[in-house]
C-alpha cells in the first residue's frame, strides 16, 4: 500500500481517538465535579445539624473517587498530547509526500559554510537534506542526524549495519511514528542536558554524609513524638522545639538543596518523555544486532528515568509555599527529597549517557527508516571498495519531486577519475552534480538513495560550488574559493580518498587564467588518490580528454533553441556540448 493511503487512513484514525478521548475527559471532570460536591455535602452532614453517622465514611469515599477521577483525567491529557503529536506527523508526512515539501526542522543551527560540502549539497537549511529526513524531537537525536550527514561513514562494514537496521525499522511503521512522537513531546530547550550533565557530575554531598541521614530519621520519630504530645497533653512546647530545630538543619543545607533544584527542577516532563521512548524501544522485537544492542543498553532505563521524574517533580513541589512550610518544617521534606536524588544518582549516573546516547542513536536512525518507507522505489547501494568508483543507474536527485524529475546514469570507475562536465546555462549540470553528491552522502550514511541501482566505494566528499566572500572576515570571494581549494589538496597530500565536485570554479579571474588554472587543477588532481566531477563554461577543458584518454572523460548537458523556444532535455551524454543559449536569454527577457 502506499504511503499516501496509509498516512491518509492513520490520519482518519487518529482524528476518532482524539473525539473519543475529548468524550471521556468531559464525563472524568464531571465526575470530578460531582465527587467533590458530595464530600463537600458529607462534611457538612459530618457537623451540622442532624449529623449522618455515615457522612464521614462518604466523605473518605467522595474524595477517593475524585483522586482516582483526577489520575485518570491527566492519564487521558498525556494519551491527547500524544494522539495529537501523532496526527501533526501524520499530516507532515502526508505533505511531504504530496507536495514533496517537507515541515519538520530544517537544522538551519547546524549550516556551517566552512564545512567540506554540506552547504553546496544542502544538507542544511530551508528544502534541505536534513528537513527531508528529520524525524528527530529531542536535541541530542537532532545533533546526532546532523552528525551523520556531516561525517558519514568510511567504512563499508559499518555502513551495511547501518542499511540492516533501516531495513529493519522501515516496516515498523507503529514504532516509529510513536517514537518520534514521543520524541516532539519532550519539549527540550538548550542547555537542558548540560543542565542534567551538571547535576550528575556534582559530587554527592547527602549521601555519604551518615550523620546527616541519622539526623533525619531521628528528627521524623521525635516531630511525631511531639506531635502525639501536643494532641494528647496539649503541650505545644516539644512541637515549637522541634519545628525550630527542624527550621535550623533545613537552613544550614538550603544552599545545598537550591544547587540540586537548579540543575534539576522542571525536569520531569524531559525525563518521563525519554522513559516512555526507552521503554518503546525496551519492548519492541528487533532481528537486527544493531537494534538488539541498543535495546539492551536501555534496559530497564524506563523505569529508572520515571523513578527520577517522580524524585524530580518532588523537588519542584517545594516551589509551592505550603510545602517548605508545613512538610518541610515538620518533616525535613527538602532533605528527604535530596537524599532521594543522591540515591539514584549513586546508582544510575553511569548509565545515563549511555541511556540518552541510545534515543540519540535510535532517533537518527528512525529518520533515515522514515526516508526509506516515504520512498519505496528508491535502492539501497551496493558496496564495492574493489571498484573504487561510483556506478549509477537511473540516478536523481532525493529533494526534487519524482514527476519532476529527468533521470541520469552515473559511470565514475576503472581508471576514470575525473568527469568534466559541459552545458549551457540552466541544462542541468549544477543539479547533475548535487544529485551525484547528494546520494553518495545519503549512501555512506546507510540510506537508499534516488537511483535505480548504486553501486559505490566510501570516500571523503569535498566540493567548491557556492563559495562566498565575508566582508567579516576581510575574504574575497576569489580568496575564499582558492582557501577551499587548498583545503582540498592538503586533504590529498594526506592520502585521504576525495571525491572531489567542482562548479565553476575560478570565476574571479579572466577567461585565459581561469582555463589555465582549471586544466592544471584538474592534472594536479590526477595525481593523488581521488574521484571527481567539475561543471564549466570552458569547453577547451575538455581538451583534457585527449591529453589524458584513461584518466579523463567529456559528459554534457545540451539545450535546443528552435522557433518555439529554448529547450531542455536535461539529459548527460557523452562528449563536449556545442549549444549555447546566454544571448538568446538575454534576447528573451529583453536585456538586450
Amino acid at each position: 500500500m502506499q504511503p499516501t493511503i496509509i498516512y491518509e487512513q492513520k490520519i482518519g484514525e487518529i482524528k476518532v481517538r482524539l473525539a473519543d478521548a475529548a468524550t471521556r475527559m468531559k464525563w472524568l471532570s464531571f465526575i470530578r465535579l460531582l465527587a467533590f460536591a458530595a464530600a463537600v455535602a458529607c462534611v457538612y452532614k459530618c457537623f451540622g445539624p442532624g449529623a449522618w453517622l455515615l457522612a464521614p465514611v462518604g466523605v473518605v469515599a467522595a474524595l477517593v473517587i475524585f483522586a482516582y477521577s483526577l489520575r485518570r483525567y491527566q492519564h487521558a491529557l498525556q494519551y491527547e498530547a500524544l494522539q495529537k503529536a501523532l496526527l501533526q506527523l501524520n499530516e507532515k508526512e502526508l505533505h511531504l509526500v504530496l507536495h514533496h515539501e517537507s515541515r519538520f526542522d530544517d537544522g538551519q543551527a547546524f549550516s556551517d559554510e566552512q564545512h567540506a560540502f554540506s552547504g553546496d549539497l544542502d544538507l542544511f537549511g530551508p528544502a534541505s537534506l536534513y528537513q527531508h529526513l528529520n524525524r528527530t524531537g529531542t536535541l541530542s537525536g537532532s545533533e546526532q542526524l546532523a552528525s551523520m550527514l556531516k561525517m558519514p561513514l568510511q567504512q563499508a562494514a559499518a555502513i551495511t549495519d547501518v542499511q540492516d537496521v533501516v531495513k529493519d525499522l522501515a516496516p515498523k511503521l507503529d514504532f516509529r511514528q510513536l517514537l518520534a512522537a514521543q520524541g516532539s513531546l519532550t519539549g527540550e530547550k538548550a542547555g537542558d542536558h548540560d543542565r542534567l550533565k551538571a547535576w550528575l557530575a556534582m559530587p554527592l554531598y547527602f549521601l555519604p554524609n551518615k550523620g546527616l541521614n541519622i539526623l533525619r530519621f531521628v528528627s521524623l520519630v521525635l516531630t511525631l513524638t511531639a506531635i502525639a504530645v501536643t494532641i494528647v497533653l496539649h503541650n505545644f512546647y516539644p512541637l515549637m522545639v522541634m519545628l525550630g530545630c527542624n527550621t535550623v538543619l533545613l537552613v544550614s543545607i538550603g544552599k545545598k538543596v537550591i544547587v540540586q533544584h537548579h540543575q534539576l527542577g522542571s525536569q520531569e516532563k524531559i525525563l518521563y518523555r525519554f522513559a516512555e521512548i526507552l521503554l518503546l524501544i525496551r519492548n519492541e522485537s528487533f532481528t537486527v544486532g544493531g537494534l538488539q544492542s541498543q535495546q539492551e543498553q536501555a534496559r530497564e532505563a524506563d523505569v529508572a528515568l520515571r523513578k527520577l521524574a517522580r524524585i524530580s517533580s518532588a523537588l519542584d513541589q517545594r516551589n509551592n509555599l505550603l510545602v517548605p512550610l508545613f512538610l518541610g518544617t515538620f518533616f525535613l521534606y527538602d532533605l528527604h527529597c535530596a537524599y532521594a536524588l543522591e540515591k539514584w544518582k549513586a546508582q544510575y549516573r553511569d548509565q545515563v549517557p549511555e541511556w540518552l546516547a541510545v534515543i540519540a542513536q535510535m532517533e537518527a536512525w528512525n529518520s533515515l527508516a522514515t526516508f526509506a518507507y516515504n520512498h519505496p522505489t528508491y535502492a539501497y547501494p551496493v558496496l564495492n571498495e574493489a571498484e573504487k568508483g561510483i556506478v549509477a543507474a537511473g540516478l536523481c536527485h532525493p529533494l526534487i519531486a519524482p514527476e519532476a524529475c529527468v533521470k541520469n546514469d552515473c559511470v565514475l570507475t576503472g581508471n576514470t577519475q575525473f568527469l568534466i562536465i559541459t552545458g549551457s546555462n540552466m541544462s542541468g549540470k549544477s543539479t547533475f552534480l548535487r544529485s551525484v553528491g547528494a546520494n553518495l552522502v545519503l549512501a555512506m550514511c546507510g540510506a537508499p538513495v534516488g537511483a535505480d541501482s548504486f553501486l559505490f566505494a566510501p570516500m571523503e566528499v569535498m566540493t567548491s560550488m557556492r563559495i562566498k566572500d565575508s566582508i567579516a572576515k576581510h575574504t574575497s570571494y576569489f580568496q575564499a574559493e582558492l582557501l577551499r581549494l587548498q583545503q582540498i589538496v592538503f586533504a590529498l597530500q594526506k592520502g585521504q580518498r576525495v571525491f572531489i565536485i567542482l562548479d565553476e570554479i575560478l570565476k574571479g579571474t579572466n577567461s585565459e587564467d581561469k582555463l589555465s588554472g582549471s586544466r592544471k587543477l584538474v592534472e594536479q588532481f590526477l595525481q593523488y588518490n581521488c574521484l571527481g566531477m567539475i561543471a564549466t563554461h570552458d569547453l577547451e577543458l575538455g581538451q583534457l580528454e585527449s591529453t589524458h584518454p584513461q584518466q579523463v572523460k567529456n559528459y554534457c548537458f545540451e539545450s535546443t533553441i528552435s522557433d518555439a523556444g529554448l529547450f531542455f532535455d536535461y539529459r548527460i551524454r557523452k562528449g563536449i556540448a556545442r549549444n549555447k543559449n546566454a544571448t538568446f536569454l538575454m534576447e528573451q527577457l529583453g536585456i538586450i
